[in-house]
C-alpha cells in the first residue's frame, strides 16, 4: 500500500527491524517497477520503493529541479521513517539519483548499488536528444517516445521471452505525468560528471550491467570500475537494460 510524505510516494515490504534497503527506480518507470524483485529482499531487509519526484504518484517539484532536490526528497522520505542509514540500490536514472545522494549524503549509505547506469555527465548529443523529448512531450507526443524507448530497455534477444513485463513497463511509462517527463529530461541532462565522487568514496560500491544493453555500453561499467579498485562490477550476461527482470 502507498503511503506518502510531502507528496513524495512510496511502498515498504518487510519490518522495520533491522537493515534497510531503498530502491530508486528508472526513468519512466515508478516504484511498480520493483513489484515481485523487492519481495525477494523482505525477509532479511526493511525494503523501501520510492516514487521519484514526478514519476509514480509522487508530486513534481519543478520543471528544472536538479538532482540534489531530487536527493533532498528521497532523504526526507527516510527521516521520515526514522531510518538512519540505509544501503541504495538505483536503477538507469535512478542510479544517477543514487550518484547525487552519494555526494550529498554519503553518511547516510551503508553501500550504494548502481544498476545499468554511469556516472558521467550528458554528452551535447544526448543533451539534444533529451530536448528533442521534451519538444515531443509538450507536442501531446508521449506515447510515440514510449512505444519506441520501451522495448529498447529490453535485450533485442528477450522481447519475446518478456514480451508481457515490455507491456507492464509500457503502461507504468504511459502513466507518467508529462510535466514530470519534462522535470526528469531536464534534471538528468543538467546533471554534473560524478567520476571523482565514485573514485574517492568510503561507501562500498557495486556496479551491475547487462552485455546486452541497447542504452549503457559495458565498456563504460567498465570505465566506471577503474575509477577505484575498491568498486566491484557485476556482468549479467543475458540481459539488457533490465537486469532486475531479465536476469533477476
Amino acid at each position: 500500500m502507498y503511503q506518502n510524505t510531502n507528496g513524495i510516494y512510496y511502498k515498504t515490504y518487510g519490518n522495520n527491524l533491522g537493515y534497510t534497503l531503498v530502491l530508486l527506480h528508472g526513468y519512466l518507470e515508478s516504484s511498480e517497477s520493483w513489484n515481485h524483485f523487492a519481495e525477494l529482499f523482505a525477509d532479511e531487509y526493511f525494503v523501501v520503493c520510492i516514487d521519484i519526484p514526478g514519476h509514480g504518484k509522487s508530486a513534481v517539484l519543478n520543471e528544472n529541479a536538479g538532482m540534489e532536490n531530487w536527493a533532498d526528497a528521497i532523504i526526507s522520505v527516510c527521516d521520515h521513517l526514522g531510518i538512519s542509514a540505509f544501503h541504495l540500490a538505483g536503477h538507469s536514472m535512478g542510479g544517477y539519483l543514487t550518484l547525487a545522494i552519494l555526494a550529498r549524503y554519503s553518511d547516510r549509505l551503508n553501500s550504494a548499488v548502481l544498476l545499468h547506469t554511469h556516472c558521467f555527465a550528458d554528452s551535447e548529443e544526448k543533451k539534444n536528444n533529451r530536448n528533442r523529448e521534451i519538444g515531443l512531450i509538450k507536442e501531446g507526443k508521449k506515447e510515440l517516445i514510449i512505444n519506441t524507448s520501451i522495448p529498447n530497455l529490453y535485450s533485442n534477444d528477450n522481447l519475446n521471452a518478456f514480451a508481457e513485463q515490455v507491456e507492464i513497463s509500457r503502461n507504468i511509462a504511459l502513466q507518467t505525468k508529462d510535466e514530470g517527463i519534462i522535470s526528469a529530461l531536464n534534471t538528468m541532462k543538467s546533471r554534473p560528471d560524478r567520476s571523482s565522487i565514485l573514485s574517492r568514496t568510503d561507501v562500498p560500491v557495486l556496479l551491475v550491467g547487462g552485455r546486452k544493453d541497447n542504452l549503457i555500453p559495458f565498456e563504460m561499467m567498465e570505465k566506471m570500475k577503474a575509477l577505484s579498485p575498491a568498486i566491484k562490477l557485476v556482468s549479467l550476461e543475458k540481459s539488457g537494460h533490465m537486469g532486475f527482470i531479465e536476469e533477476k
